[in-house]
């Protein structure tokens, strides 16, 4: 008997057990998910309280693109760009791609139509804003994802919005090289930013005391070099025409030829008249002053004023030969 109870006991817990799973596995199928992108107001996407009717919201970071929400039936569609912040769950019927999304196209792109924020998908914003251009490789941009960089220098005019395969830097910028300056290959033109502009082009010079990358700007030289050379002795032809000199007696100009405007100590001109600084040249003395050699205009720059003459000479050395001979 006592074991006729313990079997019947056993048996009881095997039905109450099986009954517990039957029951789980009902409820289970009583809370079916909802539509996708789709929850209800408090139990979350895996329980619609056994009505669909209960799944009524959009899910963060997702949004309804129709015209009629039905709870239950429609679904949501995820975002192709997350908001960064203030993401939340919307009733379907309000949940619009503008509320629940981010619909900024990226940093300096817009779309066909001049907006910076697209209607339906992302893709539409497949073009680069006037002075942006495409950092990536040549045909190489994905509307929605790839960003357009501005321009560090614009151009002054004709820049306009451009679509982001074709709006290269050379197109969209304005990339010359400030005025005499080249970049380290002798490019008049830089590539990606002005700070490759680092020397001054042949025939210019740099008269300050700190060359800024891209900032600083060189001058032509007064006259140019035949042969191509960062100051003004390195880059020009500052030399006056041979045995003239500026005012102050320096052989070389600072702007113009034409300072030149003297004959040098110990040479001379035969044009007193009509003789043209910076072009004319003086020559050299074949007998040159021991004292008293100075620089002259050419009106007074003979060569009986700026050289020692020859009688002088001679009796130079007759007067030095009779004393050494009554020593």
């Amino acid at each position: 008997m006592q074991q006729i109870k313990i079997l019947l006991k056993k048996k009881m817990h095997k039905i109450i057990l099986l009954s517990l799973i039957i029951s789980l596995f009902i409820n289970k199928l009583s809370f079916l998910p909802c539509p996708e992108g789709t929850e209800t107001n408090v139990s979350g996407v895996d329980d619609d309280q056994g009505n669909p009717a209960n799944c009524v919201n959009c899910q963060p970071d997702y949004y309804f693109n129709g015209d009629n929400f039905i709870p239950g039936v429609s679904e949501c569609e995820e975002c192709q760009i997350s908001k960064a912040e203030g993401t939340q769950a919307n009733p379907g019927g309000i949940a619009t791609l503008a509320l629940q999304c981010d619909i900024n196209c990226p940093a300096g792109t817009q779309t066909e139509n001049g907006e910076t924020v697209y209607v339906a998908q992302k893709q539409e914003c497949n073009f680069c804003k006037a002075d942006h251009y495409n950092i990536f490789d040549k045909d190489d941009f994905e509307p929605g994802d790839y960003f357009c960089e501005e321009c560090s220098i614009k151009k002054t005019s004709g820049s306009q919005a451009t679509i982001g395969f074709e709006a290269q830097i050379e197109k969209q910028c304005n990339i010359a090289c400030p005025t005499g300056t080249t970049t380290e290959t002798a490019e008049t033109n830089y590539k990606i930013h002005e700070n490759e502009c680092i020397n001054c082009n042949v025939n210019f010079y740099f008269d300050s005391n700190e060359f800024l990358d891209g900032v600083s700007t060189c001058k032509p030289c007064p006259v140019k070099k035949i042969i191509g050379a960062v100051r003004t002795q390195v880059q020009c032809d500052v030399q006056c025409p041979d045995g003239t000199v500026v005012k102050d007696g320096k052989t070389t100009f600072e702007n113009e030829k034409s300072e030149c405007v003297k004959c040098a100590p110990n040479f001379y001109t035969a044009k007193q008249e009509e003789w043209i600084a910076g072009i004319d040249i003086c020559f050299p003395c074949s007998n040159i002053l021991i004292q008293g050699a100075q620089a002259n205009y050419p009106s007074v720059a003979t060569q009986a004023t700026q050289c020692r003459g020859t009688f002088s000479q001679f009796l130079t050395f007759s007067l030095l030969f009779i004393y050494l001979y009554f020593l």
